[in-house]
This record gives C-alpha cells, structure tokens and sequence, in this order.
C-alpha cells in the first residue's frame, strides 16, 4: 500500500483519488493500521461486503482504475506494483496527461 500512496501524491492533483475499501473489518482494525501508516487516501469501511459482491471481488487485493466516465477502466486481483512502468502508463492514460 505504500505504491499506492505514492501514486496518490504524484497524481492526485492531476485528478487522481484513490480510494480504499476495506472489506469485512471492524474500524477499530483499521484505523490503527491507516494512521500508523499515515495514509493520505480515502478508506470505506465495507464491513458488509457489499462493495465486494456488487464488483464481483473474488480475491484481495483487488483494484480498479475507474474513468472519468466512472467506468472500471482497469482491474486487477491480487498484489501487483503500483510503481511500474506499465501502471503510471495506465493511470496517465485515464487521467489525460
């Protein structure tokens, strides 16, 4: 998650916002866990689920890429590097630059 803070802060001026959803925990867990990692981001608590189920999120982490349109413009299931090469293309391509 420490990628994904930095995707933030290089993009989020440029209409970036990330937002994190937490599935199926207590914010009593969470909290701690953002602020020790001093998290710029936004976090929904889905202590439900209900996020998961209406995205179809089978594994965790999963992540999308929503377009200015709001269309998931790119998802991905697991851990992947949000510092590559390929990743800040994508990002630069939703938001225009």
């Amino acid at each position: 998650m420490p990628s994904l803070e930095q995707l933030e802060q290089k993009y989020n001026n440029n209409g970036l916002k990330i937002l994190m959803i937490n599935t199926r925990e207590s914010r009593e867990n969470v909290e701690p866990y953002i602020r020790h990692n001093n998290f710029s981001f936004s976090v929904l608590l889905d202590s439900e689920g209900a996020a998961s189920k209406k995205y179809s999120v089978f594994g965790i982490p999963a992540a999308f890429l929503i377009d200015k349109e709001g269309k998931a413009a790119f998802r991905s299931m697991g851990y992947r590097n949000w510092d590559s090469k390929r990743t800040h293309e994508a990002v630069e391509s939703l938001i225009g630059e």
